[in-house]
């Protein structure tokens, strides 16, 4: 469904708890608890629609190679106390700063990959 999107540094997870360790990273919640879990949850769905998805065939088999999702909400409510990063705890306004930073990145990525695809097609039809 989702094409994995990762920065180079970002290591592979391999389990469903790596994946949400750095999902809590990115969404700025860095303890999944009761109170939180389905903030945590929509969170993680938001950077699915841009892209995002850390839970790739490596954590999920049944996903294509090349393809990733962020964890449901099963995957995040059965982890609840068991997640915890040194990140900080982003407010509702930082979230939304550092989501419309992320959609630039993605917007950035999307333009220059098109603007390869279209050197490429021309630099064919050329040669």
């Amino acid at each position: 469904m989702t094409n994995q999107t990762q920065q180079p540094s970002i290591p592979t997870p391999t389990t469903i708890q790596e994946c949400l360790t750095i999902q809590a990273h990115f969404i700025g919640i860095p303890k999944i608890t009761k109170k939180n879990y389905m903030e945590f949850f929509e969170r993680g769905k938001v950077l699915q629609l841009i892209g995002v998805g850390w839970v790739t065939k490596e954590v999920d088999p049944s996903l294509e190679d090349n393809q990733g999702r962020m964890p449901t909400l099963c995957e995040v409510e059965s982890n609840i106390g068991s997640i915890q990063v040194n990140a900080p705890r982003f407010s509702k306004k930082q979230w939304r700063d550092a989501l419309y930073q992320m959609i630039q990145m993605a917007t950035t990525e999307l333009i220059a990959r098109e603007e390869r695809t279209t050197q490429n097609e021309e630099w064919s039809a050329n040669h």
